[in-house]
């Protein structure tokens, strides 16, 4: 039997991710190819050769150019000029002045075109709209069927204030131009309905998984004498950790005993920690910066807060039950809509936040029955097999009607 051969792009991939979109594709693609799918994967030039021996990844400039000055991401200033690269010569990264934000994915763009009209395929297959221009192009050139997965949106990135329009127009065009549109939540499917307009026939819904034993609970030193609330992700206003601080404070005039521990980085974290200072809590609230190994924070945290304005999804709340840590979050969020076993708030109602942490710091028969609830349904949640499994019976739905 012949191999589905998929043309797959993507604008990150691990070791070099920058939100949950790496952590999907790692599992995601793994899965798919254990089912027989061949998958070339165009990604943008980091400056390192990335190794995996279940697909094939081609970066946009192969590794001896030095066409792409930075690592892409969709949460970088849109209008900075200041990126960093790689310097092959002896693994240091340094600052190199070059095109904006929107010229680096317009090149990255043109060269997955050259390189992707080259290779045979059965199908394409998009990630977010920094790949969508190339997916249109190349549906044209290669005459093959195109399925965009679409895991957040300029609205969600946004808090829906201000989004830039450039990129509002490059998400409509690539999912009306796309045979299918794959999304992670119905929460995320309405979106695509009310403020793009597209036929919520062509769009499906599949969920993230997890992969539990990537994040079990490790025994580590916690704080003494305080309990731990923690908050995991990228500080931008689309994350809402502005309304945790506020939170914070309520639940700090209730119990001194709490320290409130941040994780990440982002736009926002010198107005947050203004914030935290302006509240008179800035001794409580521990920001640490970006962290590469999650799991010791998980398994430190009594309680795990996600307060997001709009999450497509959220598998930072899946990681904290991983790790046997009760979790909070918001009923903006995908993942409220398949987890039973966490607290779920409004994020703009820190009054019920502040009571929601409280309750689980303060009685400990419910902190033990959320945390025994928890680690039961995250060991027979979906796995990343279920994803791929229904994103093959798309393509094969797709490639029916081609």
């Amino acid at each position: 039997m012949k191999k589905l051969k998929v043309l797959m792009l993507g604008w990150e991939f691990p070791p070099f991710k920058s939100g949950g979109l790496g952590t999907y594709l790692y599992g995601f693609t793994k899965e798919l190819s254990k089912l027989g799918v061949e998958i070339t994967f165009i990604m943008p030039y980091t400056g390192k050769k990335i190794k995996c021996d279940f697909i094939r990844i081609i970066q946009a400039d192969g590794f001896e150019a030095i066409g792409i000055t930075t690592w892409l991401s969709p949460y970088v200033d849109s209008k900075s000029s200041l990126f960093e690269c790689q310097d092959n010569g002896n693994g240091e990264t340094k600052a190199v002045y070059g095109r904006n934000f929107f010229e680096e994915v317009e090149y990255y763009n043109r060269r997955a075109i050259e390189i992707g009209s080259k290779i045979e395929c059965d199908i394409i297959h998009c990630h977010d709209w920094m790949t969508f221009p190339a997916g249109i192009a190349l549906k044209k050139i290669l005459n093959k069927p195109l399925i965009v997965t679409v895991h957040s949106t300029e609205y969600d990135r946004t808090g829906f204030l201000f989004p830039d329009m450039r990129i509002v127009s490059i998400e409509k065009a690539g999912m009306e131009a796309a045979d299918a549109v794959i999304t992670i939540s119905n929460y995320e499917k309405k979106i695509l309905v009310e403020r793009y307009g597209i036929d919520p026939n062509k769009i499906y819904v599949v969920y993230n998984a997890i992969d539990p034993e990537a994040y079990r609970k490790i025994l580590a030193k916690k704080p003494v004498n305080e309990k731990v609330v923690l908050y995991l992700g990228r500080l931008t206003l689309q994350k809402g950790v502005n309304f945790l601080l506020e939170a914070a404070k309520k639940v700090l005039e209730r119990r001194k005993d709490v320290r409130f521990v941040i994780v990440g980085k982002g736009s926002m974290m010198p107005e947050l920690i203004r914030k935290s200072i302006e509240l008179g809590i800035a001794d409580k609230v521990h920001f640490t910066g970006f962290v590469p190994d999650v799991t010791l924070y998980y398994s430190i945290a009594d309680v795990f807060v996600m307060p997001s304005v709009s999450e497509p999804f959220g598998l930072t709340a899946l990681e904290a039950l991983a790790c046997e840590t009760p979790v909070i979050v918001s009923k903006q969020s995908g993942v409220s809509e398949v987890l039973k076993n966490c607290f779920k708030v409004d994020f703009w109602d820190t009054q019920e936040l502040a009571n929601k942490i409280l309750g689980l710091l303060s009685y400990k028969a419910l902190h033990k029955e959320m945390l025994k609830n928890g680690k039961n349904e995250i060991k027979n949640f979906r796995t990343w097999h279920d994803v791929a499994v229904e994103c093959l019976q798309i393509y094969a739905r797709v490639l029916s009607c081609h």
